[in-house]
C-alpha cells in the first residue's frame, strides 16, 4: 500500500461530476453546503480540520456548464470543481484550471458518466491521464471508486457493473504504483454488502446514483476519519473573551457579542428563540473542557430558530468585505431531525444568504431525514461578499424536527462571525 504523506495544510479540493457538484448549490442570492453532500459532512464533522471553501460566483465558464448546458453556471467558485454530466474527458480538460486553485490536496471522482458509452481501458487510461497530471504539478491526490448505482440506473449482472469492479481494481494497483496517489473506498460505507448487485444501502440514494442525506452523511464521516493522517491536526478554537470587532484595531474580530455564552438563566445573554411554542427548554450549560458555555435546546416538533444576531444589528464592515460564520454543535441520537443548519443573511440589497448544511427536498417537498445517531461537528458557512455598508446582518441556526413522542435535545456553542480574507484574488 502506498504511505500517505501528511500534508501541512487543510484545503482540499473536489474534481468530478455531479457527485462532487451537489455537496454545494447557488443560486441568484444564496450559497450553500448541503447535507446531502458527502464532502459537506466531512467538513463538518472533521470539527475544522477540512476546508473546503466555495463562495458566489454568477458567472458562466465555458467547459463548467452543467450537464453540458451551454450558458449555464454551477452559480459557485472554489475549491469545489464538481460539474454534473461531465465525462472523464471533459474533467481531464480542464485540469490547468484546477490547479490554479489554492489547495493542499485534491479527491478525483472521474468515469462515472462513461459506463455505458467507453470501454473499461479507455476509462481507466483517462482517470490516471488526471491522476498523472496533478501528480505532475507536485500536488497529492486522492483518487475515488467509481461508485456503485442502483439497479435502476445500472441492470443487475450487466455490464456497467462488470466494469465498473475491473476499473477499481486497476485504480487500486495503479495507486500502489504513483507515490502520492491514494484510493477512499466510498463504496465501503455506501454499498449493502448483503444485495447481490452491490446496491447502495437503503436510503442512501433517492434514484439510485446520488446521494441522499443518510448516504452523504455515511461517506462523510468515513471520509473524516480517512483523511486524520493527511491533515494537519485539528485544534479546538478557543479566543479571549476581549477579542471582539474593532473597525482600527482588530477589524478581523469576532462581530457577536457574547460568542462565549456567558450568562445564567434560560438563555445566553442575546440569544432568542422566537418560536418558541415547540422549544420544551433551552438553557445555558457549562462546559468543563472550554471556557465557552453550551446552549442546549430541547425541540418537541416543528421549527425554530435560535437568533445569534438579532434583525436589528447593523454590519459595520465597508462593502465589498467578506464575512463568514460558524459555530460547533453536538446532537443527540434521534430519529426525527429534518434540518440542523447555520443561516448567515445579508439584508442589504441584492445581498447574499449564506447556509452551512442546508436540509434537502425529496420530491414529495418533504425533508430527507439527519443522521439517526449522535454526531457533533463544526457549521461553517460559505464566505459571503458584502453588498453594501451598513445594512442589516443576521445570523441564525435553525432547527427542525418531525413530530416525536421524545424531544430532539442538541447544544451550539462558540459561534463567531468574522471578516476573512477574500476567498479569491
Amino acid at each position: 500500500m502506498t504511505a500517505r504523506f501528511p500534508v501541512h495544510g487543510k484545503r482540499v479540493a473536489l474534481l468530478g461530476t455531479s457527485l462532487v457538484q451537489q455537496n454545494h448549490h447557488a443560486g441568484e442570492r444564496h450559497i450553500r453546503s448541503s447535507a446531502r453532500g458527502w464532502a459537506t459532512w466531512a467538513e463538518v464533522l472533521s470539527h475544522g480540520q477540512l476546508d473546503v471553501t466555495v463562495f458566489h460566483d454568477p458567472l458562466v465558464y465555458p467547459g463548467w456548464e452543467p450537464s453540458g448546458r451551454v450558458g449555464t453556471t454551477r452559480g459557485f467558485g472554489g475549491l469545489n470543481a464538481g460539474v454534473s454530466g461531465q465525462k472523464a474527458r471533459d474533467i481531464a480538460n480542464r485540469i490547468d484550471e484546477v490547479l490554479k486553485l489554492d489547495f493542499d490536496l485534491i479527491i478525483i471522482d472521474a468515469g462515472t458518466n462513461d459506463m455505458m458509452v467507453e470501454t473499461k481501458e479507455v476509462i481507466q487510461a483517462v482517470r490516471e491521464k488526471i491522476v498523472d497530471r496533478i501528480l505532475s504539478a507536485g500536488r497529492q491526490v486522492i483518487l475515488l471508486p467509481i461508485l456503485a448505482r442502483g439497479t435502476q440506473k445500472w441492470s443487475a449482472g450487466g455490464s456497467e457493473r462488470a466494469k465498473a469492479h475491473w476499473i477499481n481494481q486497476k485504480s487500486l494497483a495503479f495507486a500502489a504504483s504513483r507515490p502520492g496517489c491514494h484510493v477512499f473506498d466510498w463504496n465501503a460505507p455506501w454499498v449493502d454488502w448483503h444485495s447481490a448487485d452491490g446496491v447502495p444501502r437503503d436510503g442512501f440514494s433517492d434514484d439510485g446514483t446520488h446521494f441522499s442525506v443518510p448516504g452523504g452523511y455515511a461517506v462523510g464521516k468515513a471520509l473524516a476519519e480517512y483523511l486524520r493522517v493527511f491533515l494537519a491536526p485539528s485544534r479546538p478554537r478557543t479566543w479571549s473573551r476581549d477579542d471582539r470587532f474593532h473597525s482600527v484595531d482588530n477589524p478581523l474580530g469576532n462581530l457577536l457579542s457574547n460568542p462565549l455564552l456567558n450568562g445564567s438563566g434560560p438563555l445566553a445573554d442575546g440569544l432568542v428563540i422566537p418560536e418558541i411554542r415547540h422549544v420544551l427548554s433551552n438553557q445555558v450549560i457549562s462546559r468543563p473542557d472550554r471556557s465557552a458555555n453550551w446552549q442546549e435546546v430541547s425541540l418537541a416538533r416543528g421549527e425554530c430558530f435560535a437568533e445569534i444576531l438579532g434583525e436589528d444589528f447593523i454590519n459595520p464592515l465597508p462593502a465589498g468585505a467578506w464575512v463568514q460564520a460558524s459555530c460547533e454543535v453536538e446532537v443527540d441520537a434521534h430519529d426525527g431531525w429534518r434540518e440542523i443548519s447555520l443561516i448567515l443573511k445579508d439584508g442589504g440589497p441584492e445581498g447574499l444568504t449564506s447556509q452551512a448544511l442546508a436540509p434537502f427536498n425529496l420530491a414529495e417537498q418533504s425533508l430527507a431525514p439527519f443522521p439517526h445517531e449522535a454526531w457533533s461537528g463544526v457549521l461553517k458557512t460559505p464566505p459571503i461578499k458584502l453588498k453594501t455598508p451598513r445594512h442589516s446582518l443576521q445570523l441564525r441556526l435553525s432547527l427542525q424536527l418531525e413530530l416525536s413522542d421524545r424531544p430532539g435535545m442538541m447544544r451550539f456553542s462558540t459561534p463567531e462571525l468574522r471578516q476573512v480574507e477574500a476567498p479569491i484574488s
